[in-house]
C-alpha cells in the first residue's frame, strides 16, 4: 500500500517525545453527548464561576450563540455576557482567540468578541489574546478551565448550528437561523467531557501554553497564572494528550508534539476484541495502516466505523474516499467480514403528512472524537483522523491547487517542514470502566436499543448487532411504504472493498443502498426540499 505520506514525524520538547502528560489517578468524568447537554453543563458552570476562567476557543460566533433555552432573558447564556458576569464577580477570566488568517475566513471569529468586550466592558476585566494562525493549521481545540477545579473539553465550534439534543430533530429552531459563518445545515452529533481532579491542571497548561504564545488584545496584559493543584474527585485514571505544530510555533518545543497520535497507536496496537471509532474524519494513512495491522494481528478483533458521507473540508471527500478503499482493500476479504462502516441519518415522517408513510431522511454530522477500544481504553476531544490533528497537514503536504491558490492572497504562511505543520489539539484518554459506559449510551442512541441491552457482546457479535440494526432501518426505507424507525445508522455501501461514485451525495448514497429517493423525501440541508433528479 504505497502513500505520499509514510514518514512520521519525530517532535521533541521538555514534555517528552511526545508530549503526553503523565496518568493522574482520582478524577471525575462526566460525558456529556450532544451539545444540549455539554452547552447547557458548561453555561452552569460559568454562571457559578467565582476565581477564574481560562478559555481558548476555535470560533465563537458572538452575538448569535446562546448555549441553553430553558434561562430568562436568553442574553445569559450567552457566553461572551457569561465570562463578562464572571469578570464582574471578580474571577480573573482570560480567552486565547484563534486569529485566523486570512481575516476573512469565516473561522475568524475575533472582531465580533473584541467588539463585545470594548462595548460592554471598558474596564477591561475580561483579558483577551489572539494568536495568529494558518487558516490550515488552527487552534482546533476548545478548553476551558474555571476555577482551578473543574474543566471541558468541549467538541464543537461555538457556533449555533451545532446546537442539537439527542432526538437530532431534522427541524431544530435551537439551531437558529443560517450564517454566512455556517456551513452544515444539518442536525450535529458531538461528545464533550467534563472533568475534575488532578487532570485539570494538564488541561490548564494547554491554556497557559497558548496564551503565554499569544498577543494581548484586550484588558491589562497579564502575566501567567499559578498552576492548579486540585485533588482528587473520583476514581479515574486519565492522560491529557496534545497535538502541537512545530517550526518554532512554540518557544521550547521546536518540532511540536503529537501526543494524540501516539496514544492511538498504543492503544490499537494492542486491541484484541473492539475498536470503535466514530469521527468526523477519517484521511490519514498512518491511522489506516494502523487500523489495517490491527485487524490483520489480531483474528477477533471487531472494527466499527461511524462516519460523514460528507466531509466539510476541501478535498476531504476525496481523501476519505481514499483512505476507507486504503482500509478495505488492506485487511483483505476475509478481513472486511470483520469491519463496519456507517453513517448517522435523522428520519421523520414529514409534518402535516397526516402519517400517510412519506418520510424525510437528512444526513446528520458526526462531529465527536471518540475511540473506544476493548471497553477498557477510551479517547475523547478535539482531535480528528486527519493528518491536521495527528502529525501533519495533509493541505500543506500535498498542496492542492486552492491551497497554492490561496498563498498570495494570505490563506496560509506555513513555514519550514510541512511534516510539522499541525494544528493544536487537546484529548484526554482514559483506561477502565468508562469507556463501556460512554460505548453503550453512545450505541443506544445510534442503535435505538436501551443500554442494558448492550452489556453483553451477542452470539453474533458487535458488528453482527449493527448490521442487524441498519438492515432494519433500511427494511423500513426499502419498504413499499417506507416507515420511520428508533434506528438512526446505515451502512457505507460499497462492493468488494470499492466504493460507488458520488457516495458523498445523500441520493445516489442512499440509491446505492437500494432506497428509491422518489419515495423517500431526501433532504440535502435542513429546510431545504429535496432536488429531483439527482
Amino acid at each position: 500500500m504505497p502513500s505520499t505520506e509514510q514518514r512520521a514525524p519525530r517532535p521533541t520538547g521538555p514534555a517528552g517525545p511526545s508530549g503526553t502528560a503523565g496518568i493522574t489517578e482520582g478524577n471525575a468524568l462526566e460525558f456529556l453527548v450532544d451539545n444540549e447537554a455539554a452547552w447547557g453543563r458548561l453555561a452552569g458552570d460559568i454562571a457559578a464561576a467565582r476565581s477564574s476562567v481560562r478559555a481558548m476557543v476555535f470560533m465563537l460566533d458572538a452575538p448569535y450563540v446562546r448555549l441553553a433555552f430553558e434561562r430568562d432573558p436568553p442574553a445569559a447564556v450567552r457566553p461572551e455576557v457569561l465570562l463578562l458576569e464572571a469578570a464582574r464577580r471578580g474571577a480573573d477570566v482570560r480567552l486565547v482567540l484563534n486569529h485566523v488568517t486570512p481575516a476573512f475566513s469565516p473561522a475568524n471569529t475575533t472582531w465580533p468578541v473584541e467588539r463585545f468586550f470594548r462595548r460592554h466592558d471598558p474596564e477591561g476585566r475580561v483579558r483577551v489574546r489572539r494568536l495568529r494562525t494558518p487558516q490550515t493549521l488552527p487552534i482546533h481545540a476548545k478548553v476551558i478551565v474555571i476555577d482551578d477545579r473543574v474543566a471541558y473539553l468541549v467538541g464543537s465550534v461555538f457556533s449555533q448550528e451545532y446546537f442539537d439534543g439527542r432526538r437530532h430533530l431534522i427541524e431544530d429552531p435551537r439551531r437558529g437561523a443560517p450564517r454566512w459563518r455556517g456551513a452544515l445545515g444539518v442536525p450535529v452529533h458531538d461528545v464533550s467531557v467534563r472533568v475534575e481532579g488532578p487532570a485539570v491542571a494538564d488541561l490548564d497548561d494547554a491554556v497557559r501554553l497558548h496564551w503565554e504564545h499569544a498577543e494581548p488584545s484586550l484588558g491589562t496584559p497579564g502575566g501567567t497564572w499559578p498552576r492548579p493543584s486540585p485533588g482528587p474527585a473520583g476514581k479515574t485514571a486519565a492522560r491529557v494528550t496534545r497535538t502541537l505544530a512545530g517550526n518554532g510555533r512554540f518557544a521550547g518545543r521546536p518540532g511540536g508534539e503529537t501526543g494524540i497520535r501516539d496514544s492511538y497507536l498504543r492503544a490499537l496496537s494492542a486491541a484484541e476484541r473492539l475498536v470503535y471509532l466514530e469521527n468526523q474524519y477519517l484521511t490519514c494513512p498512518e491511522m489506516v495502516d494502523a487500523l489495517v495491522g490491527a485487524v490483520r494481528r489480531a483474528p477477533d478483533l471487531e472494527l466499527i466505523l461511524l462516519l460523514n458521507i460528507r466531509p466539510d473540508v476541501p478535498y476531504y471527500v476525496g481523501w476519505q474516499r481514499e483512505a476507507l478503499e486504503r482500509l478495505l482493500a488492506g485487511v483483505g476479504a476475509a478481513g472486511r467480514d470483520r469491519v463496519g462502516v456507517f453513517t448517522l441519518w435523522s428520519h421523520e415522517t414529514r409534518e402535516g403528512d397526516g402519517g400517510g408513510g412519506r418520510t424525510r431522511i437528512l444526513r446528520d454530522h458526526v462531529h465527536s472524537k471518540v475511540a473506544i477500544v476493548d471497553d477498557s481504553w477510551l479517547t475523547v476531544g478535539s482531535a480528528n483522523l486527519d493528518g491536521l490533528s495527528l502529525s501533519h497537514s495533509q493541505h500543506e503536504l500535498r498542496r492542492p491547487p486552492l491551497i497554492r491558490l490561496g498563498r498570495p492572497l494570505g490563506a496560509a504562511s506555513l513555514r519550514g517542514d510541512p511534516w510539522q505543520a499541525r494544528a493544536s489539539e487537546v484529548n484526554l484518554a482514559v483506561d477502565g470502566d468508562e469507556a463501556g459506559r460512554l460505548r453503550r449510551d453512545l450505541w443506544a442512541e445510534h442503535l435505538g436499543l436501551p443500554g442494558g441491552a448492550l452489556a453483553e457482546r451477542p452470539g453474533g457479535g458487535w458488528l453482527g448487532l449493527w448490521h442487524e440494526r441498519a438492515r432494519s432501518k433500511l427494511d423500513g426505507l426499502r419498504a413499499p411504504v417506507p416507515a420511520v424507525s428508533d434506528v438512526r445508522v446505515l451502512p457505507y455501501p460499497h462492493r468488494d472493498g470499492r466504493l460507488p461514485r458520488r457516495s458523498d451525495r445523500p441520493r445516489d448514497h442512499l440509491r446505492a443502498l437500494g432506497v428509491d429517493p422518489e419515495r423517500v423525501e431526501v433532504l440535502e440541508r435542513a429546510g431545504r426540499r429535496p432536488r429531483r433528479g439527482r
